[in-house]
């Protein structure tokens, strides 16, 4: 389902698909020249619910981790200082 007006690339208020958040993430990927791969996002929703102080519980629900998973609290990194992340003020 095309969520863009006018093939603008202005989200409609429906919010974005699963599809244009893929295409999102390639092409800033493609700018900065890195090359994400599909758990990408899942880091970093765990690290920036971490940084903003959310309890783990939150990243487990949204992110369809296991209460206590390993896997998930593997997931997060540490925080560095770097403060110039994409993610800031976004979640």
């Amino acid at each position: 389902m095309d969520k863009q007006r006018g093939g603008a690339g202005i989200p409609c208020p429906q919010g974005l698909d699963v599809e244009a958040v893929g295409d999102v993430i390639t092409r800033l990927a493609e700018r900065a020249d890195i090359r994400p791969t599909g758990h990408s996002p899942r880091r970093g929703l765990v690290t920036e619910s971490s940084r903003a102080g959310n309890p783990d519980a939150v990243a487990e629900k949204q992110g369809g981790w296991a209460k206590g998973s390993k896997v998930m609290r593997r997931y997060r990194e540490d925080d560095d200082g770097f403060t110039e992340n994409t993610l800031h003020g976004v979640l």
